[in-house]
């Protein structure tokens, strides 16, 4: 495969990655997931396991988890793009954790969904629910530090405003989560998402200014 087709696979699995959350979120939902947040209350995800998940509940949880797939492909090839280096490896390291958190919450919201509609007890139900928000959340800050490493190699390389923005997001996420929790984190969760589209077309691209150089950490 050439190095041109390549590129457009990997930028197609970035931006595949982003779409398949997004898709996949909406029809699960419809489909009947559970809805709740780290801060919901006992009554609303009693409500929420009362009732059964449906076909297409399914479908979105089956359409997030392939996303995480595809996100990792992007991953390591936008991570080899921008230079590699110490700091690309952080990056890989930090989108396997990444990733690996997520499936991991979207598993156990999914084991709780299974019991949706079973009558879940509820103490197991909300420790289920609240274990599945947090380690969702706690993915938001490894995302902020895999854009911390991202954005000096997209500078070094000279894509500046991929740079910057990557940097500028991991700010805003790391603020915002702790200050207002799953609501606040939100913020930079989607501009995250947002960030993986653009760095994929952008380097689908081609070649910046002048030839990226490695960035090591000495």
């Amino acid at each position: 495969m050439s190095e041109r087709r390549q590129d457009i696979l990997f930028a197609a699995c970035g931006i595949a990655s982003v779409a398949l959350v997004v898709v996949g979120s909406v029809i699960g939902s419809g489909g009947g997931q559970p809805s709740y947040t780290l801060d919901s209350t006992q009554a609303h995800i009693a409500h929420e396991l009362a009732k059964p998940v449906g076909t297409a509940g399914w479908a979105g949880a089956y359409l997030q988890l392939i996303s995480f797939g595809l996100f990792l492909a992007f991953a390591v090839w936008a991570s080899t793009k921008l230079g590699g280096g110490l700091l690309g490896a952080f990056v890989r390291a930090t989108a396997v954790s990444y990733a690996t958190l997520n499936v991991v919450a979207l598993g156990v919201a999914d084991a709780l969904a299974h019991r949706a509609g079973h009558e879940v007890g509820t103490q197991l139900g909300i420790a289920l629910a609240n274990t599945s928000s947090a380690l969702f959340i706690a993915s938001w800050i490894l995302a902020a530090f895999f854009l911390f490493a991202a954005g000096p190699l997209a500078l070094s390389s000279g894509r500046r405003l991929l740079g910057w923005s990557a940097m500028g997001i991991a700010v805003v996420t790391l603020i915002a989560t702790p200050a207002f929790v799953e609501h606040g984190g939100q913020v930079g969760y989607f501009l995250w998402l947002i960030w993986i589209v653009a760095a994929s077309i952008a380097l689908a691209r081609g070649k910046s200014g002048y030839d990226p150089q490695p960035v090591a950490i000495a």
